[in-house]
């Protein structure tokens, strides 16, 4: 099973990959299915070299992980040989080093010895992707208590809501051997899953083959952004549609395949789900021939195609577009919106738009990588230039891992243009906001001492609790100056709330900052979070006039449901207005549109008015 070594260290999959052309020997070639259809290859690991596995790639799991399997997992298990990456369970006894005799425990601690050793093979922390092919060509133990997997996992939030796949499975239902094909995601209950599940007997495969456990097997994902289709040697095993997989409020609504994922491979003993372990059997020895990732050039090129193609005259209700921001420029007497993506759409009476043009040119060398997600941007003209404050996101750079889930660098930033229709681009600065925090939604205000701010959110999927913050910019934003100070957190909102273990408390979410002055000089701040399922927006005032605060929240929102991420304006007339987007559940998928409210904090707080239906007219027609 020699093969020519072919491996691309990409950290993630997204749309302008350079593809790879495959090179093997000895008939090993990749599936023709790919080549026939014009798939690429994009990553792969081929196990050529007899010895240790690559460690750059895949990181080892350690101790009892899950499931109460038997088996203590560890590197040694793990080996390179004959042209395979073998993963070896063992019957072995040692000391259990996590034991305690006493006190409290749970059921890794309370093993005094281990009885079984395997491995359990991840790339967290070196490859994840998002839509692609994957072919994984294994051979599997299926003696008893073999529990062998092919799965993937998201990064952004804890399980079950980061997202589940198991391309293969392979244990016994009530002592009857199947192989299953599934995915998982959130539901409204901490660590409670909804279940996708295929299992077909392992009879199926056996009277076609007698000899099909001592063969080697392609198990393959197909994946988009319609659906995750799971294959054994062309056999369609499941298909799950992904308007179907939307976490619960937990997961706060989101869809994980609809985000990247990394891939595991271990063979687990016993446990939940193996079985009854075959001491006989020992050692089992899960062999891996090859692991592929393959890209459509087709769907990136469609893609791509998408996102530069330019619209005329589209009316502000037929745009999808998340946490819309809207600059009314008094010079070009032009209004223009960004939010999330890039993008930049233009109009000249905030009904009919043109877009969306690509208007963000980032540093393919600083901390962003090549392709950096980019989430809530604003336009603010500032001292004669035009700011473009946006939240930055690098799957590939991981900064910290909390309660299981793996924080990937996310900040907020600031680019610059002279003229509002961009393009806006890096200052000298490469870093505003601390490396090791994940910080999103920044928005900008000179507070009372005539300095420049940037405020910004804390995610919470690192502090569990998450934060308002603020930080001095220099004079020209070029960075920042100092530490970042918190001004409030999520629980200090009254209205905001979740089911948490059956029990109703404060939600952890904070999001889209936006600061005004009242007509009485009172200082407030729009934010949004949630009301268990509801996406919701309310207001909070500052006692001292200035960012520090203390701020009390109203005890109500102040928009409808599941509307939020609200940004306020100067229309070209005069008038106030607020900018928010709708947030939708369509056919199981969230569909967010940018939506005018009236607005008026000519007095001593915030009011919102009717939302504007149809065409918007200045007050002076």
């Amino acid at each position: 099973m020699r093969k020519s070594v072919l491996w691309l260290a990409t950290l993630f999959v997204g749309l302008n990959l350079l593809p790879l052309t495959a090179q093997t020997t000895n008939g090993n070639e990749p599936s023709l299915s790919a080549q026939q259809s014009g798939w690429k290859l994009i990553w792969n690991e081929e196990f050529d070299t007899d010895g240790p596995y690559n460690r750059e790639v895949w990181e080892a799991e350690q101790g009892f992980v899950r499931n109460h399997e038997a088996q203590w997992y560890q590197e040694d298990n793990a080996y390179q040989k004959n042209g395979c990456l073998v993963i070896e369970a063992r019957k072995e006894k040692r000391k259990n080093p996590t034991y305690k005799s006493e006190g409290r425990r749970d059921w890794r601690s309370e093993r005094e010895y281990i009885e079984y050793t395997s491995s359990s093979l991840t790339t967290r922390r070196s490859f994840s992707f998002l839509y692609g092919r994957l072919e994984v060509r294994a051979k599997i133990p299926t003696a008893g208590g073999a529990w062998p997997a092919i799965w993937l996992l998201g990064k952004d939030m804890p399980w079950p809501s980061c997202g589940e796949i198991d391309v293969m499975e392979y244990y016994r239902i009530k002592d009857v051997p199947h192989i299953l094909a599934n995915a998982a995601w959130g539901n409204n209950q901490q660590y409670s899953a909804v279940w996708n599940s295929k299992a077909i007997p392992f009879s199926h495969f056996t009277e076609k083959d007698s000899q099909w456990a001592e063969k080697f097997h392609i198990w393959r994902m197909d994946w988009d952004a319609e659906s995750i289709r799971i294959y054994l040697d062309d056999e369609l095993l499941n298909s799950i549609p992904l308007s179907q997989t939307v976490n619960g409020s937990i997961g706060q609504h989101l869809n994980p395949f609809m985000r990247p994922q990394y891939l595991l491979l271990n063979l687990a003993i016993g446990g939940d789900n193996g079985g009854k372990i075959d001491d006989s059997a020992m050692p089992m020895k899960y062999e891996i021939d090859y692991v592929r990732v393959w890209s459509s050039p087709a769907s990136s090129s469609s893609s791509r195609e998408r996102n530069s193609r330019r619209r005329e005259n589209v009316f502000r209700d037929e745009i999808i577009l998340s946490d819309p921001c809207i600059l009314a420029d008094s010079l070009s007497q032009t209004y223009y919106m960004t939010g999330t993506g890039g993008q930049l759409w233009t109009s000249k009476d905030l009904n009919f738009w043109t877009g969306p043009y690509r208007v963000a040119e980032t540093n393919p060398d600083s901390w962003m990588g090549s392709r950096p997600q980019i989430w809530a941007a604003e336009l603010h003209q500032y001292k004669g230039k035009y700011y473009y404050f946006a939240t930055f996101t690098n799957e590939s750079i991981k900064i910290d891992t909390v309660r299981g889930n793996v924080i990937p660098r996310r900040a907020s930033h600031v680019l610059v243009s002279d003229v509002p229709e961009g393009p806006y681009r890096p200052m000298k600065d490469e870093t505003y906001l601390p490396e090791k925090q994940p910080t999103l939604d920044g928005t900008f205000w000179i507070d009372t001492d005539g300095k420049p701010y940037m405020v910004y959110c804390g995610e919470w999927l690192q502090n569990w609790d998450g934060t308002m913050e603020k930080i001095q910019l220099k004079p020209d934003l070029s960075g920042s100056v100092g530490q970042g100070k918190v001004i409030f957190r999520a629980s200090d909102s009254p209205w905001s709330r979740e089911v948490e273990d059956g029990r109703v408390r404060p939600n952890k979410v904070t999001d889209g900052p936006y600061l005004f002055r009242t007509g009485t000089g009172r200082l407030g701040m729009i934010w949004t979070s949630w009301i268990d399922d509801v996406y919701t927006q309310g207001v909070a005032y500052s006692e001292s006039g200035t960012l520090d605060g203390p701020w009390i929240h109203e005890p109500k929102p102040i928009t409808p449901p599941n509307f939020g991420h609200g940004m306020l304006f100067r229309a070209l007339d005069g008038s106030w207005l607020m900018s928010v987007h709708s947030h939708k559940n369509v056919n199981g998928r969230y569909i967010r549109v940018p939506h005018l409210f009236e607005v008026d904090f000519s007095g001593d707080k915030l009011e919102v008015g009717k939302k504007i239906e149809g065409e918007w007219k200045p007050k002076n027609e």
